[in-house]
């Protein structure tokens, strides 16, 4: 019998989604978890890992991966020191909380030829993965427009670390997996305007909780999204229109509706549990850490988002149309 490999696999937070991540890790065989929190979370009995005191504890543990899940601003401390330490990383949307530090964690990847992995699951999800080859195979013609929609008060009920400080504009930044996969379904934004505000009377609210972009894209193919802390039943979808079909996917359920022509729609389920994309994402990580696969969605994937956030953040704040510019990842 082959003896499975012994991996330990670092994680930096334990917040609702570093406790996701230190859960699904842990149910690999061969591998363990150690964890470090740098804003320590109330117990939680689903999830019991070893904890060490410090960052530099953690990486000081012979990892295979570390895991930044940590809240954004700890982002490119963590990740950066990593790389230094030739630590390869999964590091959790977004990759920063500004394209600056974004920049920052692309060029110590670069310079350590570190492998680093950015958490934008979604690309992990199989619906997700139908909707790509669908569009990469032609199969609706040449892509004219989007429309995405995304309902998420859930992530202010679940959520641990949130409040403890004043920051606005988060909603950009959480659901930049918006921007992520329109770029790996249709190609890089452009520009973008952007129109914000805090809306509704609910328990649980950080401004703005309601964002309406329309994007531009470099194939000159242009859409909108919504993103809002809002629907307490959470929600996301898009379609995606070319000249030969459309196809609509509804993320929660996995399934996907594409149509051909005047023909009926035919409709697919590709539904899955939350927890079997994350497991899916992290074998992949584990083999993004091993040099058997390069990463899905890799830095540069990351600082796009990034830029994406900043750029509509801005366009909303001064009602005007902001151009995304990429920073060059050697600059210093």
């Amino acid at each position: 019998m082959t003896a499975v490999p012994q991996r330990t696999i670092g994680v930096a937070g334990l917040g609702s989604i570093g406790r996701r991540h230190a859960r699904v890790f842990a149910s690999i065989e061969g591998v363990s978890v150690v964890a470090y929190d740098p804003v320590p979370s109330p117990p939680d009995d689903g999830v019991a890992v070893q904890q060490v005191p410090s960052l530099e504890a953690l990486l000081d543990r012979g990892l295979t991966g570390l895991v930044v899940a940590s809240p954004d601003r700890f982002h490119a401390e963590a990740t950066v020191a990593a790389c230094e330490a030739g630590v390869p990383v999964l590091v959790e949307k977004p990759l920063a909380a500004s394209s600056a530090e974004a920049g920052r964690i692309v060029r110590a990847a670069s310079d350590a030829g570190v492998p680093l992995l950015v958490g934008y699951v979604l690309r992990s999800y199989r619906c997700m993965r139908r909707a790509h080859g669908l569009i990469a195979s032609g199969a609706i013609g040449e892509p004219v427009s989007f429309q995405a929609m995304l309902g998420a008060y859930e992530t202010l009920v679940v959520a641990r670390n949130r409040f403890g400080t004043a920051e606005e504009g988060r909603l950009y930044f959480d659901y930049s997996h918006e921007w992520d996969y329109l770029r790996w379904l249709l190609g890089p934004v452009e520009g973008g305007f952007a129109l914000a505000r805090e809306a509704g009377d609910l328990p649980l609210s950080q401004p703005p909780n309601v964002v309406d972009a329309v994007l531009s894209l470099r194939s000159g193919v242009t859409g909108t999204v919504h993103l809002d802390y809002v629907q307490a039943r959470g929600r996301r979808s898009f379609t995606v229109v070319g000249d030969r079909g459309s196809v609509s996917v509804d993320v929660g359920t996995g399934t996907v509706m594409v149509v051909r022509g005047a023909a009926p729609p035919s409709v697919e389920d590709h539904g899955q549990a939350r927890d079997a994309a994350f497991r899916d994402q992290a074998e992949h990580f584990l083999r993004v850490a091993d040099g058997r696969e390069a990463p899905r969605a890799d830095a540069h994937d990351g600082l796009a988002a990034v830029c994406v956030a900043e750029a509509l953040r801005e366009s909303a704040s001064t009602c005007a149309w902001q151009l995304v510019r990429e920073p060059v990842a050697t600059e210093t």
